[in-house]
């Protein structure tokens, strides 16, 4: 099968490529819409000392995703979301 068990882990080789936000004192909120299927983006905004940062967050599931397989085309078939208010 190519969608993960409910029980899967992020295992910590993975984690250690990318940077973890989780826990780390900055409120991540998701812009997507009540409707969405998915809340795979999300901002941030904080105060530094050298003025305000707004982080722009897009869920990066390449980790789940093998080349190739059915889900790869069905992803590649929806690359682009587009939301119009």
């Amino acid at each position: 099968a190519c969608v993960p068990s409910d029980s899967w882990t992020i295992p910590p080789e993975e984690v250690a490529k990318r940077r973890d936000l989780r826990g780390g004192g900055v409120r991540i909120c998701t812009i997507d819409p009540a409707t969405a299927k998915d809340l795979d983006d999300a901002l941030h905004i904080q105060r530094t000392a050298a003025g305000w940062e707004v982080g722009v967050h897009i869920a990066d599931v390449s980790h789940f995703v093998s080349p190739g397989t059915p889900l790869d085309a069905e992803a590649y078939a929806r690359a682009t979301s587009t939301y119009l208010v």
